[in-house]
């Protein structure tokens, strides 16, 4: 089994409690953050896992860390910043349906900010069978130079990229300034992961095999699209097709995207990007997103191997 190595933010999902009191609010803190999220689906289905970022030298920031290395996530590449440097948190709501909305609180700037591009070692990158980021991390610097870094490593260490663009447009000044920011990774990474709604802002289409054949043309090797409820779209230069949503009861589908490229990018590391392989990752993907919505919070319901077998297994 090969090794993701996963770089960007790492947060923490604040979610409210049943209040007991009028003078009370509990709180739930769970791990979060994309690429954390992916670096923790990756090692509970076998595979080697890093995560390269930065946290606070805070109460959420060693929280995070032991969360991170009791699923088995090299933490060694973790920058650890002082005060008033805080880790991030995030609110989450969770809306009918499984949908969720964020508010976040962070210090200025923030720890997952900070990350720079000398905390990114060609030693934590080295062997790896993909590196994993998004776009979060290119808002601004020094945490946009981390990436440009690690895309360098990887490129002379021939380690694939792995780009899960993973946009929230309210975090930047405008459309424009995003594509700015992320068409350069778009032309570097070999896998690019968007889900539809992704592809008109950054693309200027909303016609799903339109958006991956530009990105195709621009050297992406595969491409795979989340189409929610439809389940997901695969692609490259010589096949493509799509792969149904696995039924569930959603109650929080915090993390799901994370889950399906993991377990896409797990499948992939075993063997040649086939078409059988490429269907066959995209299907156990779609069924790790489901079961990552079955429960609360990004982490705590992402599948082992054993459960995504019998998972799938038990749904034909």
């Amino acid at each position: 089994m090969g090794k993701i190595v996963a770089l960007g933010e790492v947060v923490a999902d604040i979610y409210r409690g049943e209040n007991t009191s009028a003078v009370e609010m509990p709180f739930t803190a769970r791990p979060g953050g994309a690429p954390a999220n992916v670096a923790v689906a990756a090692a509970r289905l076998g595979s080697g896992a890093a995560f390269i970022g930065s946290v606070g030298e805070d109460l959420f920031g060693d929280f995070i860390l032991r969360a991170l290395e009791a699923e088995g996530v090299d933490t060694s590449a973790v920058r650890r910043c002082e005060p008033p440097t805080r880790t991030s948190l995030a609110f989450v709501e969770i809306t009918a349906g499984g949908d969720r909305s964020f508010t976040f609180y962070r210090s200025d700037p923030a720890a997952d900010e900070l990350l720079s591009a000398e905390d990114v070692l060609r030693e934590t990158l080295s062997g790896a069978s993909f590196v994993n980021f998004g776009s979060i991390p290119l808002i601004e610097d020094p945490a946009r130079s981390a990436i440009h870094r690690a895309a360098d490593l990887a490129e002379e260490l021939d380690v694939p990229l792995a780009f899960d663009v993973n946009f929230r447009e309210h975090l930047w000044e405008s459309a424009e300034d995003a594509r700015k920011a992320v068409d350069p990774l778009l032309d570097r990474s070999r896998i690019i992961k968007l889900s539809n709604d992704e592809i008109s802002p950054l693309l200027g289409t909303e016609d799903v095999e339109e958006a991956a054949g530009m990105l195709l043309d621009r050297g992406a090797v595969l491409v795979l699209i989340s189409l929610g409820p439809e389940g997901a779209f695969y692609a490259t230069r010589e096949f493509s097709g799509d792969v149904p949503v696995f039924e569930v009861e959603c109650v929080d589908a915090t993390g799901a995207g994370d889950a399906f490229l993991a377990a896409s990018l797990v499948h992939l590391s075993e063997g040649d990007w086939d078409e059988a392989r490429v269907r066959e990752a995209a299907r156990r993907g779609t069924a790790a997103g489901a079961i990552a919505c079955t429960g609360y919070g990004a982490m705590g319901t992402l599948p082992t191997k054993d459960e995504l077998e019998r998972f799938i297994s038990d749904r034909g």
